[in-house]
């Protein structure tokens, strides 16, 4: 590869002239973009297929100082037919210069830009690319991004007050193409070889490792990487920065390295200890080599970016990660900070097979990608983690998704999406959590070891392919009868033999016909879920599903059928008992009659139960009288269908549990009852409510200790209740947290408090001025990403409504509360009662900010939109949201399912207000007399 003349001298002048000489002659370079002299050639969102790359060679010079960027690509494309133009990405870069090279001397071609499509044409006057391959030379040159996408700038403090800037990908999904011309699509995979220019102070890191180091004129180095295997644009990843890293080997000699800011290089050990055990599980889990072939020695990195909006990022060989995701500080963080790194990181790692190896050929199957991911999260860390007691948090995943999926708004799992803002919609919590739900069914309905089986089959047939969602079913029907699982090391274990196909575990896999495509179309193709009703007599059980919606009177609940893998269980027999219900009403036998039968055993199908015919009182008499009867998980769910007294007599016997799968879902399940009221101003009856709450819980929050003691569980527990109990201003856990705080802030923040109460005591000290201000201080000077979290929850959960106003303000301006945070701060304070009117202000006056920060479409954006708005519930609120929305251009968002989920939301509070006021303070007042006639 060459440069001309002009970007030599650009590149070999004084760092702070390059920016202004650069920009002077890209403005006399740059060639004619006038798409009004000619029709752009091509009216597709989707690139042409015919024309395909092959391998890119790509320069990138950042200049840290001036926040802009240079770059020269190079792209070997096949040409499958003869065309006049070649269309590809590009998106806010300036491009000098373009070229067809030949065997003897380039040719120069115009440029043509379409950037509705954010596409290129190149071309040349009365000249056709001819079938076969070429190569493009393209010279560009842009502004680092002021979003957290695409090649973007990021900033840190020192302890000292020195601020450092750095450079820093994001890609995914479609913004390779704001860092370098490229074909920008998953199924366009190519290899990837990288060079990058940077100053000495710096250093450089990208997918591959680095091959060598060359200096250049003036002082400027240039790192020159390995070439990538074959994979799709949006996991290129390069960083220029001054972090730091540390490193180990693991069992299966990857060199895995945690970069991170030096200060914060203390905090790298969890992660990197944690990523060496979990990249061996999962070569061994999949019995493919972890994928990254190359000269010399198998390499991983694992980065924490200061400025990075999303949780994490799978880019293949360099993950990049938020601080809070990869960084543990044993003084600071608690468990569930632990808990939370340990699950990114497993997650991140299965993108290295379940979408960087084997790749979703379009954005309508990304759950093949993020559904496989959140769902290997819990089968990794289950087995290399068992003291974290992952399974007790994954059903938490699927009540969300449901939430979500009850709506008429929701969307199938496998959706038609065209535009960048419908595939960044995708990101959510259809594509990931609903994904692993039904990933989690299935693997219960084949068992785990058919499921595991089938999984390495598709990995090693579609290796540096793109597929779609046949051909994870065709690999996980009839595995059996496949001989492509006989090489490699793994040769199936005796798993088809007779002996194993006769065992009760193998019964579906091994002895029916098992249609695996047939079943799971009507969990991908079609949107929402099933309800199924259930009436016993005698010994027939009849069986009948329909759509779950919340809405009333839905049309859409109509010709929705689906294959339900059904477990049970019942009052004469533990033993989970299976049957596959396939159409709408169906009959099952039992072999005698019983006084109660439990569906959906563990809750592992994705689907709801409602029971008639007494029912219902047949399991809560059975959970009143014995609920161990029951599985934590059993006991998990106040089902959706039965009338709220009946739910709340369910819900009484929480008073003797004390697992926490139970006891969070109850509180779930019952906290959102009186926020509902707190924005309606119904103070009596919502404070009955939350005496009625805590009553429940007493003797459970009385056992608490203020300490680090016992599993990640029930630590977790701890600090869940103990919050709980002092928001509702509970008078021994005010007195404890009050006194805690007081001896912590005496101390100057010195003393050590325990970490998962660390949250309580500062949610206590936050409610004074001073209290406030003191942990704001602290809040600035802290280096541990947790404890910074729990202090911003802290403050956004004070009372004091002009601070939290204060801290809207500044979170937006991105000097003291990052502004990555922003999102997830509005939320927070949105829920608080004195801060939620405060929220949906800022949020319409810095609406257009916001989504120019976030994106269109992103999952911060989604997230906004309905997290500020879904405890509204009455309709005077529903009209000002509906009037916000509406006055939006489609290019700000009007469009926006997640709109459409915020409105649906407000109205579904309505209805139930309406329809439910009533019934809740008869019950409230019942039980209270039952209670007083007990004492």
């Amino acid at each position: 590869m060459f440069l001309s003349a002009v970007w030599t001298l650009i590149l070999t002048a004084p760092i702070h002239c390059r920016a202004s000489i650069a920009e002077q002659v890209i403005h006399a370079m740059t060639v004619n973009t006038d798409t009004n002299a000619l029709p752009f050639p091509w009216d597709k969102i989707r690139l042409p297929e015919t024309v395909k790359p092959q391998h890119y060679d790509l320069l990138i010079h950042p200049n840290l100082t001036s926040l802009t960027f240079i770059g020269v690509v190079q792209i070997l494309i096949e040409l499958e037919q003869d065309t006049r133009a070649i269309i590809l990405h590009s998106k806010n870069l300036q491009i000098s210069k373009a070229q067809l090279l030949g065997p003897r001397h380039p040719q120069d071609l115009q440029i043509s830009e379409f950037e509705a499509y954010e596409q290129i044409a190149l071309f040349s006057d009365g000249f056709t690319f001819e079938k076969g391959n070429h190569v493009v030379h393209l010279e560009f040159y842009a502004n680092l991004s002021d979003s957290f996408h695409g090649f973007y700038k990021g900033r840190y403090t020192t302890n000292s007050g020195e601020v450092r800037t750095l450079a820093s990908t994001q890609f995914e999904p479609t913004h390779a193409r704001a860092a370098f011309p490229c074909f920008d699509e998953p199924a366009f995979k190519a290899n990837f070889t990288i060079r990058v220019r940077r100053e000495s102070r710096h250093i450089s890191i990208s997918n591959m490792p680095k091959l060598r180091t060359v200096e250049m004129a003036d002082g400027l180095l240039e790192d020159q990487f390995d070439t990538t295997v074959k994979m799709s644009t949006y996991l290129v990843a390069f960083i220029i920065s001054d972090l730091q890293s540390i490193s180990k080997k693991s069992q299966h000699g990857v060199e895995i390295s945690v970069y991170t800011v030096p200060e914060k290089i203390s905090q790298a050990e969890y992660a990197l200890n944690t990523a060496v055990t979990l990249l061996d599980f999962y070569d061994d889990y999949f019995d493919i080599p972890y994928p990254l072939p190359k000269h010399g020695e198998i390499f991983l990195d694992l980065a924490a970016i200061p400025d990075f909006q999303s949780g994490a990022m799978e880019n293949w060989g360099l993950s990049t990660y938020r601080e809070s995701g990869l960084l543990f500080d044993p003084e600071k963080s608690s468990s569930s900070d632990k808990l939370g790194i340990t699950k990114v990181i497993a997650h991140e790692l299965a993108h290295q097979w379940f979408g960087n190896l084997v790749t979703m050929q379009w954005w309508n199957d990304l759950w093949l990608n993020e559904g496989f991911a959140k769902f290997m999260e819990y089968v990794s860390v289950n087995i290399t983690h068992p003291e974290l007691q992952v399974d007790d948090y994954f059903l938490e995943k699927c009540f969300t998704a449901m939430s979500v999926d009850s709506l008429t708004s929701s969307h199938p799992i496998s959706t038609p999406v065209e535009n960048p803002a419908e595939i960044s919609e995708m990101f959510d919590d259809v594509s990931y959590r609903k994904g692993a739900c039904i990933l989690n069914m299935l693997r219960d309905f084949l068992t785990p070891e058919a499921f595991k089986y089938g999984i390495i089959h598709y990995l090693k047939t579609h290796s540096y392919q793109n597929t779609v969602n046949a051909h994870l079913w065709e690999s996980l029907t009839n595995i059996c009868t496949s001989d492509e699982l006989d090489s490699g090391r793994l040769k199936l274990d005796g798993f088809c033999s007779k002996s194993r196909a006769e065992s009760p575990a193998s019964k579906w896999f091994m002895e029916d016909s098992v249609d695996v495509q047939a079943i799971m179309d009507t969990w991908t193709l079609q949107e929402g879920f099933p309800l199924i009703t259930v009436e016993v007599k005698g010994q027939e059980v009849t069986l009948k599903q329909e759509r779950f919606l919340r809405e009333a009177n839905s049309s859409k609940t109509s010709n929705f059928l689906w294959q339900v893998p059904l477990t049970y269980i019942t009052s004469h027999c533990s033993a989970v008992q299976r049957f596959l219900l396939k159409s709408e009403k169906d009959v099952l036998y039992l072999p005698k009659k019983v006084d109660w039968i439990k569906l959906n055993v563990d809750l592992r199908g994705y689907y709801i139960v409602h029971y008639k015919s007494g029912g219902w009182d047949a399991l809560i008499n059975q959970l009143q009288q014995d609920h161990s009867v029951f599985s934590s998980n059993d006991r998990a769910r106040t089902e959706l269908k039965i009338p709220l007294d009946k739910a709340l007599n369910l819900s009484l016997y929480l008073s003797k549990e004390s697992e926490i799968m139970p006891v969070t879902q109850g509180f779930n399940e019952l906290v959102p009852l009186y926020k509902l009221m707190e924005k309606r101003n119904m103070e009596e009856l919502e404070n009955q409510l939350k005496g009625h709450l805590v009553k429940l819980f007493k003797t459970l929050i009385d056992r608490q200790s203020w300490s680090d003691d016992g599993s990640v569980s029930e630590r977790m527990l701890r600090n869940y209740l103990l919050l709980f109990a002092c928001v509702r201003r509970y008078p021994s856990c005010i007195s404890t947290a009050t006194r805690l705080f007081q001896q912590w802030k005496e101390s100057d923040g010195k003393m050590w408090l325990p970490t998962d109460v660390s949250l309580v005591v500062y949610t206590e000290g936050a409610r004074t001025d001073e209290g406030w201000d003191f942990l704001l201080e602290k809040y600035k000077r802290s280096v541990s990403p947790s404890e910074k979290w729990m202090i911003k929850a802290a403050l956004s959960y004070s009372p004091l409504a002009h601070k939290l106003q204060w801290l809207l303000e500044r979170s937006i301006e991105g000097e003291i509360i990052k502004t990555q945070d922003l999102p997830s701060l509005v939320i927070s304070v949105s829920k608080n009662p004195k801060g939620f009117k405060l929220a949906w202000d800022f949020l319409k006056t810095n609406w257009g900010k916001l989504v120019k920060k976030f994106d269109l479409g992103s999952s911060a954006i989604s997230r906004m939109a309905v997290g500020v708005t879904d405890q509204y519930s009455t309709r005077e609120m529903l009209d000002e949201v509906q009037s916000f929305f509406g006055s939006l251009a489609q290019d700000q968002g009007s469009g926006l399912r997640s709109v459409q989920q915020a409105l649906q939301k407000i109205q579904q509070n309505i209805r139930w207000m309406d329809r439910n006021v009533p019934l809740l303070k008869a019950w409230l007042d019942r039980n209270s007399l039952i209670d007083q006639e007990k004492n």
